[in-house]
């Protein structure tokens, strides 16, 4: 009897996995100084690809992975405020916010295809961002909000400028990631594929 055949474990080194997490860095730095420069208010719009980048490189390259290339464009993109800007100052905070981008992609998406799934999951981390921290904004009193529910509410109708930015960099962004994912795996790089090349796409699936 033959013994039982596995499926070949997914490879170590993925180079278009990695190069779409590069372009995202480079998006991350392009966006950056072409807001900063043509967008005087900058702040208001808040577009970014980090949301998006963070769910990307953790469901698709790993955990660590995840942590570093969002480690790497919250600092690019600080550095490039810095250099062009006079109103930047560091938000730490932003760095554990992100840091959950990475775990709910990990947890969430390594395993689906789907990219209407990962559209789904970046809208939702955009919203408890919006959510979770405008209400610590709201506690240290980062602004003069009465510390009441009614200053809370004023708290997160303020935001709402910065929120659709959120959004849309978080869903557009994820879109474009996992999209180009999914179409570069199945025509040119069936071993980076979800689950790796021996798993067929049921024909019942619908991924996007």
């Amino acid at each position: 009897m033959d013994a039982p055949t596995h499926p070949p474990a997914p490879p170590t080194f993925k180079p278009m996995t990695l190069a779409l997490a590069g372009a995202g860095l480079l998006l991350t730095v392009s966006l950056t100084l072409v807001f900063a420069k043509l967008l005087p208010e900058y702040r208001m719009w808040n577009v970014s690809v980090i949301g998006a980048l963070a769910l990307f490189a953790a469901a698709r390259l790993g955990f660590w992975y995840g942590v570093v290339f969002t480690a790497v464009a919250i600092a690019l993109k600080d550095l490039c405020l810095y250099l062009t800007t006079p109103w930047w100052e560091p938000y730490p905070l932003a760095w554990l916010y992100f840091g959950g981008y990475v775990l709910v992609g990990w947890l969430a998406l390594r395993r689906s295809a789907s990219v209407g799934r990962a559209v789904g999951v970046g809208f939702g981390c955009g919203l408890a961002f919006y959510v979770v921290s405008n209400f610590v904004s709201w506690l240290e009193m980062a602004l003069p909000y009465d510390r009441s529910l009614a200053g809370l509410l004023d708290s997160y109708v303020a935001a709402i400028p910065f929120y659709r930015g959120t959004f849309v960099g978080d869903t557009l962004f994820s879109a474009a990631l996992f999209g180009a994912h999914l179409a570069l795996s199945r025509a040119y790089f069936p071993a980076e594929r979800v689950g790796g090349a021996a798993q067929e796409v049921r024909p019942q699936e619908n991924n996007w």
